[in-house]
């Protein structure tokens, strides 16, 4: 059964709470600010102090006689975010600060065709071992998890002899695992959406609208419409990774249950699949990128030939949303950077503004999904409210965020 919650524990969290929003104070502060009395600030402060939650920032002078008081803030090891990013092959975790500072990250890999229940708990078990040392999860606020879509996998793994569950149902299970593990808020949505929301957040351009296509181990997209993550009725919107590319007999099955999506033709998988018909069975996409940098035909007419493929679909995208920009991550992405003009010329043939759509490559990180899902809690954070009131952070309406 749980623990009652007391007027001591809400006036904790109102300490916590006033701390949380990056200030520094002094005892006499918090306790004029929360209308406290000195007593009960100084007791729950010095239980704060002992587990490390807070910690005194600085001395600061009186201005005349008697004793420097102590500011107090937040310990920078106390985590108050969690950003995970689920692939079809890892999940990279990223534990932040109040500040938004990442005080510890990691990378998870389980099999690719690992169950959501095996997956979450590799997820669980991680996060409790980056907590070392300074690091501590003891007022984590939310957890923000991103995931790759509903062909990714079933509870418990592919290949399943009974049929699918609903993804929705399943993001509800990821969910509620995190909340009661935790005890703390939990907002799910697309992976590739947090990672577009990042990575428009650190190029300066959170209001434009802007088309992000990730090629990596999964092709997916996002859109960005004046700074907002478009959604969908059934949460689909920027799947342009599951858009037809081969119609031909001998098409490559997808994930998705059909058969020549863009995913097939220029996922990690698929372009490393395509270099070792080319040049043998022990090659790779570094092998691939040092290829392109030598100025290898074979390198440039495969590139040129995913190019193609990703710039029709590209420009189908920006002919139905008009973005300010494309931008183009993940691994295969980096590669396709060396045949930009290839690139470019593939949308211009799709769409009404030809070559005046900007395309660039996306600032590379493998922690950006992580990175946008904390940026996300933390627009939603507010001071904390326990039971009987709002929680301290919005739950996702529809199965998911809606971030701006």
């Amino acid at each position: 059964m749980d623990r009652q919650w007391s007027v001591r524990d809400q006036h904790r969290d109102d300490v916590l709470a006033l701390l949380h929003r990056g200030r520094r104070l002094t005892r006499g502060e918090i306790s004029q600010s929360l209308h406290l009395t000195r007593s009960t600030v100084s007791e729950l402060l010095a239980d704060l102090l002992d587990q490390g939650i807070i910690t005194v920032a600085e001395q600061r002078s009186p201005g005349g006689r008697g004793r420097p008081a102590e500011v107090l803030g937040i310990h920078p090891g106390a985590v108050r975010y969690a950003g995970l990013d689920f692939s079809h092959t890892a999940v990279t975790l990223c534990l932040a600060n109040s500040a938004g500072d990442v005080i510890a990250a990691a990378t998870a890999e389980y099999p690719s065709g690992a169950g959501w229940e095996s997956r979450v708990q590799l997820a669980l078990r991680s996060i409790h071992e980056l907590a070392v040392d300074d690091v501590h999860l003891d007022v984590i606020a939310g957890i923000g998890i991103g995931l790759p879509g509903p062909n990714s996998a079933s509870w418990h793994g592919f290949p399943s002899e009974t049929p699918v569950e609903p993804f929705h149902l399943v993001k509800a299970r990821i969910r509620e695992q995190f909340a009661s593990a935790f005890d703390c808020a939990v907002l799910v949505d697309h992976h590739i959406r947090f990672a577009a929301l990042h990575e428009a957040s650190i190029a300066g351009e959170s209001e434009r609208d802007i088309v992000y296509l990730r090629l990596s181990t999964g092709v997916g997209g996002a859109v960005l419409g004046a700074g907002a993550a478009l959604r969908g009725t059934h949460l689909l919107a920027g799947e342009i990774g599951h858009m037809i590319v081969d119609e031909t007999p001998q098409a490559e099955a997808c994930r998705c249950g059909r058969r020549g999506c863009l995913e097939t033709v220029a996922s990690a998988g698929a372009v490393t699949r395509a270099w070792q018909e080319i040049v043998g069975p022990q090659a790779d996409l570094e092998d691939l990128a040092a290829a392109l940098e030598a100025s290898d035909p074979r390198a440039s007419e495969l590139l040129t030939g995913i190019a193609d493929a990703v710039g029709r679909v590209l420009g189908i995208a920006a002919l139905v949303i008009d973005p300010d920009e494309i931008v183009v991550a993940g691994e295969v992405g980096a590669l396709l950077v060396n045949v930009l003009p290839d690139l470019r010329q593939a949308v211009a043939r799709q769409c009404l503004t030809g070559t005046e759509v900007e395309i660039r490559g996306a600032v590379a990180s493998h922690q950006q999904g992580a990175l946008g899902a904390i940026a996300a809690l933390r627009s939603a954070d507010h001071p904390a409210r326990r039971p009987g009131r709002a929680p301290s952070l919005p739950a996702p309406a529809r199965g998911g965020l809606r971030v701006r």
